[in-house]
């Protein structure tokens, strides 16, 4: 089971999504594919500040939202990003606000967290990260 990050979301609905991304995500199996309440955050956010952003967003929900479950930031996922933030403060590694709630997410729950930016988590221990565009 995979949680994917922003940019994946996004890559989806492109005008010419990269074909590895849209491949793997058209092959999955509904039940495997997750997000996270952050990243619909991101998603959202970034619609709201673009030109035509509403038909940017009824996109996304038609075409990648509607087979996507969104996991929340909860009692668990908060616990996680607690414990990680900690150990990278004390670490002295600066890991982005978003970047750090969205890798517990996918810690909390066992997910693999599928993005293009590999290189933002790969430092958190215990944690499988993908890369859909390789």
């Amino acid at each position: 089971m995979v949680l994917l990050d922003t940019n994946i979301l996004s890559e989806l609905v492109r005008k010419r999504p990269d074909p590895k991304v849209e491949g793997r995500f058209l092959r999955a199996p509904d039940e495997m594919l997750f997000t996270s309440a952050i990243c619909i955050e991101e998603i959202r956010y970034g619609c709201a500040i673009i030109p035509d952003g509403s038909v940017r967003w009824r996109r996304i929900q038609a075409k990648v939202l509607r087979r996507v479950k969104t996991v929340v930031f909860d009692h668990r996922a908060a616990l996680t990003a607690g414990d990680l933030r900690g150990d990278w403060k004390k670490l002295g590694m600066p890991v982005g606000y978003e970047d750090g709630l969205i890798a517990a997410t996918a810690k909390a729950y066992g997910l693999s967290l599928v993005t293009r930016n590999v290189r933002h988590f790969d430092h958190v221990n215990g944690l499988k990260v993908e890369n859909w565009f390789e």
